[in-house]
């Protein structure tokens, strides 16, 4: 969503779950039967009204999308092609007309994309991180990072509004600081996690802070400089249940970090960790908040006081949409959708929340009702 909430963008796909493992969401050449079909990449206004589309027939289709503050480009990427021939793909556009102005292709499902506030650079995530740059229009590739290691593959990466600080975590376990220098990556520091990979890595728009999670229910705090000197952490967080963290969020001011978890292996719900930065080296929550689902994604807008999450899982049970109090943990509202949902975002104005479902509907809500 832009930042101002009159531009949306979303994407379709579909995955053949194969049980209740979540794991194929974020394994580069899933081995589970999926279908072929039409898949889009869509834009709306406010109301509800379609702009534009972008359709193609492929395999599993949009898994990310994204949209420039100012709501001028959008990206997206995600599956073309399944066995034995896998391709990925990374598409930009210009939101005005919906004019296609870049079609890269990957060797591997693209997992996310991401744009500058200005739409001025486009990460993508996929077998690389590829860094690419608005000239004249049209985007062109300038910059790649492979993860070294036998199973190269981005799972998720963000970029600083100005495009000069990027982040990625690796399939291996690896959190990764990156500058952009000139078009160019850079590599300035990297950490392996205690444990397995992280699915979820966030960067304030100064690129000052970031946040990662990871496994056994850890997720961490970096301040940039610091991690920079130390290689380390600045706070690391760990949520009650020991569950793998999906998602984590960071305040613009850095001042806040949150963690979403699953309850446990067995459990049905989950856990929102709210964890202010100052004065805080144990990473102590200061409130938590138990879903009715297993957690997916979390979006903070602290200048508003808002923190949304949306829940679901296994595919075919109910899902939900919360608005939580940041300084309370209190809830605004909840709203259930007839499937698991994935995606949330609050606008950086604060007026308006936006949401994806696997019940095929987008949603746009006002923060003060559902």
């Amino acid at each position: 969503m832009s930042g101002d909430g009159s531009r949306v963008v979303g994407g379709t796909f579909f995955h053949s779950y194969g049980g209740s493992s979540r794991s194929a969401q974020f394994t580069a050449k899933s081995t589970a039967s999926s279908s072929n079909g039409t898949f889009g990449t869509y834009c709306y206004d406010q109301t509800g009204k379609q702009l534009w589309k972008d359709e193609f027939t492929g395999f599993e289709g949009v898994y990310w999308v994204d949209i420039s503050k100012d709501g001028a480009y959008a990206a997206s990427g995600g599956w073309m092609t399944g066995s034995p021939n896998y391709a990925g793909f990374v598409r930009a556009f210009d939101v005005s007309t919906g004019t296609k102005v870049l079609d890269y292709a990957t060797t591997s499902r693209v997992s996310q994309v991401a744009l500058t506030a200005d739409g001025g650079w486009l990460i993508s995530a996929a077998e690389s991180l590829v860094l690419f740059k608005r000239v004249n229009g049209v985007y062109q590739k300038t910059g790649e990072f492979t993860p070294p290691g036998t199973n190269p593959t981005v799972v998720t990466a963000a970029i600083s509004a100005d495009g000069n600080m990027i982040v990625y975590a690796d399939y291996s376990g690896n959190v990764v600081l990156l500058a952009n220098e000139g078009g160019l990556l850079a590599l300035w520091k990297q950490w392996k996690l205690p444990a397995s990979s992280s699915h979820c890595v966030r960067i304030t728009p100064d690129g000052k802070a970031f946040a990662a999670g990871g496994s056994e229910g850890y997720f961490y705090f970096f301040d940039t400089q610091t991690f920079l000197q130390t290689g380390q952490p600045t706070i690391t967080s760990q949520i009650s249940s020991k569950s793998a963290v999906y998602g984590v969020a960071i305040a613009d001011d850095a001042s806040a970090f949150v963690g979403i978890s699953n309850l446990n292996s067995t459990a049905v719900g989950g856990l929102v960790y709210f964890v202010p930065t100052a004065s805080n080296p144990t990473g102590a929550p200061s409130w938590t908040y138990q879903t009715a689902r297993n957690p997916n994604c979390a979006s903070i807008n602290l200048a508003n006081g808002l923190l949304a999450v949306a829940d679901g899982h296994p595919d075919g049970a109910p899902g939900n949409f919360y608005l939580l109090n940041t300084s309370t943990g209190a809830q605004i509202w909840q709203y259930g959708t007839t499937n698991m949902s994935w995606p949330i975002m609050i606008s950086a104005s604060g007026n308006a929340v936006v949401a994806g479902s696997d019940d095929s509907n987008m949603y746009y809500f006002t923060p003060a009702a559902p």
